[in-house]
């Protein structure tokens, strides 16, 4: 009996870990997608492959619950892949000022096409007594 347990739990663990994410041919340009720090999510466009993966969120943004001289920015960092092309460490942000050179959305040149990587938003917002792991809602054009 104690075996036929052991042996039920290893092929239900071997299962949910072979479950596989939505596909990149079931997403498309346009939709907005979340990722954490070293995910990655995949879209098909035209043929093209086009891989995403989030390096690391830089969030240093006010907590809700503090005051602060300067309220603070959420900075993006993405690897991206467009077929063969590489375009590593790009920076979007919430909150940048101007002189940082940082905006809410970048364009990239690939081949002869042209898209654009927007940041919607960085959740949730930090409070001084919280520890979260911040989550980059994001979409690309």
């Amino acid at each position: 009996m104690k075996n036929l347990l052991t042996i039920s739990l290893f092929f239900f663990f071997a299962n949910v870990g072979c479950t596989s994410k939505e596909d990149a041919t079931s997403r498309k340009l346009g939709d907005t997608f979340q990722l954490k720090a070293s995910e990655s999510v995949s879209f098909s466009d035209n043929g093209s492959l086009i891989v995403a993966k989030l390096i690391n969120i830089q969030d240093s943004r006010c907590p809700k619950d503090v005051q602060c001289i300067r309220a603070g920015e959420a900075i993006v960092i993405l690897d991206l892949q467009i077929g063969n092309e590489q375009f590593n460490g790009l920076k979007v942000c919430v909150g940048c000022e101007k002189e940082m050179n940082i905006t809410e959305s970048t364009v990239i040149k690939a081949k002869s096409k042209t898209y654009t990587l927007k940041l919607i938003s960085v959740d949730p917002y930090p409070i001084s007594t919280v520890l979260a792991t911040p989550t980059a809602t994001l979409v690309i054009n």
